[in-house]
């Protein structure tokens, strides 16, 4: 009976022992930001993807209200980016949105909105 409590004692702290660390869960990062310049607009736009054999297809639109001035679009493995401008009016708002896929698979929208000063 002794012999068979100091087994199991000895499987326990061997298993108790061993820690077992989790990956942490990464995800694609995205950036983007919108400014101006009297009255030209920059924007900009990047993907970086967890993995550097991912592939990134994005979409990028800059709006005013629910008019889409521009839409540009870019590619690349492990990461996109772009930055492009457009005119724009003094004292109008305007909101850029970003559409990626990662290995084909969409990820959530992300947007900006900023007024043009």
């Amino acid at each position: 009976m002794r012999k068979r409590v100091l087994a199991l004692t000895l499987v326990l702290a061997l298993i108790l022992g061993f820690t077992v660390q989790a990956a942490p869960l990464r995800a694609p990062r995205l950036y983007m930001n919108l400014t101006f310049s009297g009255t030209t607009a920059t924007c900009s736009a990047s993907v970086r993807a967890d993995n550097a054999t991912d592939t990134i297809s994005m979409t990028v639109k800059l709006w005013q209200g629910v008019t889409c001035l521009k839409t540009w679009t870019a590619s690349g493995t492990g990461s996109a980016s772009l930055s492009k401008t457009a005119n724009v009016t003094k004292g109008k708002t305007y909101k850029l949105t970003v559409n990626a896929k990662i290995n084909g698979v969409a990820q959530p929208q992300q947007s900006v909105t900023r007024t043009c000063p």
